[in-house]
């Protein structure tokens, strides 16, 4: 009934792998050791985070929220399992821990959004703050060091020459892209993204694909903060600071509209967006062009998609009721 409202692979995500070829090549030409394998290995392993939790936030924002907590709560569960490693606690209890509380932070975000109809940036913007305070509280402004957890392998482990952290992050980006596309709840996100008041008349409960759909972003961000501490065996006080913006971007690059609708988007033009933003930060190191641009040159890109996307959904309404007419 509602695979109508699943889009197919549009013309937006095969402009955004294009760039990537594009990317690709120019920074290849600019900077002959960027395409080394160490290099490769370097960006996958320094972006396993953003990739991860962009899933969550693409799943978000195509029902036209947004997650800006995400950051924050990675932070805290980070911190949680540091001390948890220190404490010597089993790994089956640190990792059940760490996804309860992701699930816990993230039912709170879609509680306070679904049933109260709180707009959703201000909900997680309280929260990132909220969040903030804590890491500031757990750490004291001192960071946690010298944790080295059982699965730090996973970062550094290699299958058939292939990074297990990639083939890791593959197969979590296939799993969701076939619930999405292909199973009843992806198709129910698609139609509350779509026109939230017909899929409510249409018997799908809405406030509730809202409430699951912060909860997976939570869930996420703490598979996330695993991620970082194998990666860096420590936690500092601004851990997940610059992430929202940056899984934010991969979003909207991917191809899913900054107000979400429902009407595009999915996770594989995310992973196309996630290469992307990586890439161009790798690029921006090796080529010496100072740090600080770098976010300069993720908003305009932010803007540049939002503007795209503004066009070209305009041209789609105009040619829509011209045919209607």
């Amino acid at each position: 009934m509602f695979k109508k409202y699943v889009p197919k692979p549009g013309r937006r995500e095969y402009v955004t792998f294009l760039l990537l070829i594009a990317e690709i090549i120019l920074f290849g030409i600019l900077a002959p050791n960027f395409l080394t394998v160490d290099n490769m290995i370097r960006v996958i392993q320094n972006n396993a985070e953003i990739a991860m939790v962009s899933i969550g936030m693409t799943i978000v924002m195509l029902l036209g929220g947004i997650d800006l907590s995400v950051g924050s709560v990675m932070g805290v569960i980070a911190i949680v399992i540091g001390y948890m490693l220190q404490a010597k606690v089993n790994i089956f209890i640190i990792v059940i821990t760490a996804i309860g509380i992701g699930i816990a932070v993230g039912f709170v975000n879609g509680f306070l959004v679904a049933k109260f109809n709180i707009p959703d940036m201000i909900v997680t913007i309280a929260t990132m703050n909220i969040w903030k305070a804590v890491i500031f509280a757990l750490l004291g402004g001192k960071w946690l060091t010298g944790l080295n957890p059982s699965w730090a392998v996973v970062s550094r482990a290699k299958f058939l020459g292939i990074p297990v952290l990639l083939l890791l992050i593959i197969a979590v980006y296939a799993v969701f892209y076939y619930f999405l596309m292909y199973r009843r709840f992806g198709r129910y996100i698609y139609a509350t993204g779509c026109n939230p008041q017909s899929a409510n008349l249409s018997g799908i409960n809405v406030k509730k694909i809202k409430l699951i759909s912060y909860c997976i972003s939570g869930g996420i961000a703490a598979i996330a903060a695993m991620l970082y501490i194998a990666r860096m065996g420590s936690v500092e006080m601004t851990i997940g600071s610059d992430l929202p913006i940056a899984c934010i971007a991969a979003v909207t690059i991917g191809g899913t509209g900054a107000k979400g609708n429902g009407k595009r988007g999915s996770v594989i033009g995310t992973l196309a967006g996630v290469l992307f933003i990586a890439f161009l930060k790798n690029g921006i190191v090796i080529l010496g062009i100072p740090s600080l641009l770098e976010n300069c040159f993720i908003g305009l890109l932010i803007v540049i998609s939002v503007l795209f996307d503004a066009v070209t959904s305009g041209k789609v309404r105009k040619k829509n009721k011209e045919v209607t007419a």
